[in-house]
């Protein structure tokens, strides 16, 4: 299953639409982008960095709060596996309409489709105007309005497309490309304070000769200066696996639920046909003799393992048979309609106090052979 993805970054001052910019049209280092794929990337609205920001700042009212969202920067995609046998052009038209129609066409500024990456996406710049001043809490307020939004976003542009919307109230985490440089820049400061031992150690030193370690002394060496080095960074890494698997777990138990309601639906689609214009005391009758076929069947798939301790041939042509159940120690009489059971029981040479395997419906075998046999008597011949 492929799910769409939404998601919204606030940009509230120059520097930060910027810097966004700058990744967006790779006018920087871009370490998750292939360049040779570069020329496959697309751009609607303004072409260059430049003319974004221009266009951001002529919509941008005049008065408003210092400390106000100037830009939202949203992120559009679907699981990787959806693109393997869809481009995507159709399905990033169509969130880029639904932006439109969210913000306005005026004040959604520019999309740029990135195919260079791993997973191609859509990265829109919108002004979060609202009757002429900026209001980014109205489409971004709160864990609650994302939720919703992106609920939105999946039944009114993903479905089209078979995407379906993310697992509610997932802990998955994503990292933003602020989030992506910086932690591949602690990485890397990492990697350079490595200082690898260079000289080795001497273990015993002489009057004119001295031991240096051994190869594999000093290779161990090396080895704990780097993993005590890098245990940050492998404990991060583990826990991105983590979530990872989690984020599995969840989308296999989300599986799991639907299918059952959608098993649940047509069970209830065919007694709703059943039922349809019955009276309330016919639906009741209906039920009770449902039950009772119930019953019956679950009674006739019963099974019993134990130790057979008689049997005896009743008047009106059942049989029953006395079972030591295995386990409980419990004494259990299983009621048969006729004898094919000790019919069974008599041509595989059942003993009293052999363990035995006895199923309503009249099976029956022995499963091992008991270890005193002091009542050789044929169980159907009664007790």
């Amino acid at each position: 299953m492929s799910y769409a993805i939404l998601r919204v970054e606030k940009l509230k001052t120059p520097g930060n639409i910027a810097g966004s910019l700058a990744h967006t049209f790779r006018t920087r280092e871009t370490p998750n982008a292939d360049l040779s794929l570069a020329s496959l990337n697309e751009h609607h609205g303004p072409q260059t960095p430049e003319a974004v920001m221009a266009s951001i700042r002529d919509a941008l009212p005049e008065k408003r709060r210092s400390d106000a969202v100037l830009c939202l920067e949203y992120f559009i995609g679907a699981s990787p596996e959806h693109f393997k046998h869809d481009d995507g052009r159709q399905y990033f038209d169509d969130a880029r309409k639904w932006l439109e129609a969210r913000h306005g066409a005026e004040n959604v500024i520019s999309t740029h489709v990135h195919r260079d990456e791993t997973s191609p996406h859509m990265v829109a710049y919108v002004v979060p105007l609202v009757d002429g001043r900026l209001n980014a809490k109205q489409f971004t307020g709160g864990k609650t309005a994302l939720s919703k939004m992106q609920t939105e976003f999946a039944q009114e542009v993903g479905r089209q497309h078979g995407l379906e919307r993310g697992i509610e109230g997932s802990r998955a985490t994503h990292q933003t490309i602020k989030e992506f440089y910086a932690h591949l820049g602690q990485v890397e400061q990492q990697v350079a304070s490595i200082v690898i031992p260079t000289e080795r150690e001497v273990v015993h030193k002489g009057l004119l000769t001295s031991t240096l370690e051994a190869d594999d002394a000093y290779a161990q060496r090396v080895a704990n200066v780097v993993r005590e080095r890098m245990a940050p960074a492998l404990k991060k890494a583990a826990q991105t696996d983590l979530i990872a698997k989690r984020e599995r777990e969840q989308a296999r138990a989300v599986n799991h639920h639907k299918h059952q309601a959608a098993e649940a639906r047509k069970s209830l689609a065919k007694w709703e046909r059943l039922v349809s214009g019955l009276a309330p005391d016919q639906v009741a009758q209906l039920l009770a003799t449902v039950e009772r076929q119930a019953e019956r069947m679950r009674e006739a798939a019963r099974v019993v393992v134990g130790w057979l301790r008689g049997g005896r041939a009743e008047v009106d042509g059942r049989y029953t048979l006395t079972i030591q159940e295995r386990g409980t120690g419990k004494t259990v009489e299983m009621v048969h309609r006729n004898e094919r059971v000790a019919e069974r029981l008599n041509e595989a040479g059942v003993k009293i106090g052999d363990l035995v395997e006895v199923s309503q419906a009249g099976d029956a075998k022995i499963l091992e052979r008991g270890q005193q046999q002091t009542q050789e008597r044929d169980p159907g011949r009664g007790r």
